[in-house]
């Protein structure tokens, strides 16, 4: 499992000494941002997994945030919001736009959809509440599951690992 991640994630040093991103300072170097243990990578999951899920533009600006300030695997936090991307978006908003409407009890107001800026500045007027609340709950429940699954995917293949070594 590391190996695959590390072959695909950029090294730390040489986004270092990257001038395009020197800016950042170093607190986006900081080592433990870049670890392939479990705890990160769980930590990064739930991180990823929930911005993915709030209906936002560059949701990696808040994962990579967060990722700084609650030490998770950096890449992977980032990563994660790509769960929500030009064509799964609109399904997932879709989805939670629809789960709101019944955890809050109300009726969808809109069942066609138009894609065009006049529709969705007059439909934000009333979709607003039920897609939050649809997005803040799925997205905590979705980053839950995730963390969990990551941990146990991580532990089974630490224990495949250790068993084959035995033999």
């Amino acid at each position: 499992m590391k190996k695959f991640f590390k072959k695909y994630i950029p090294d730390r040093k040489e986004l270092e000494n990257n001038k395009m991103i020197s800016f950042l300072g170093s607190s986006l170097f900081h080592h433990e941002l870049w670890k392939f243990n479990r705890v990160s990578f769980c930590r990064a999951t739930v991180i990823g997994v929930f911005w993915a899920w709030m209906p936002m533009m560059f949701q990696m600006i808040p994962a990579a945030y967060c990722a700084v300030l609650f030490r998770a695997n950096l890449p992977l936090s980032v990563a994660g919001v790509w769960i929500s991307n030009p064509i799964t978006m609109g399904p997932m908003m879709y989805f939670a736009y629809l789960f709101g409407n019944s955890v809050l009890g109300l009726n969808p107001v809109y069942k066609e959809f138009e894609m065009n800026m006049e529709w969705i500045g007059s439909a934000l007027n009333n979709i607003w509440e039920p897609l939050l609340v649809g997005t803040l709950i799925i997205g905590v429940v979705s980053s839950v599951l995730g963390y969990v699954l990551m941990h146990f995917s991580w532990k089974l293949y630490a224990y495949n690992k250790l068993k084959k070594r035995k033999n």
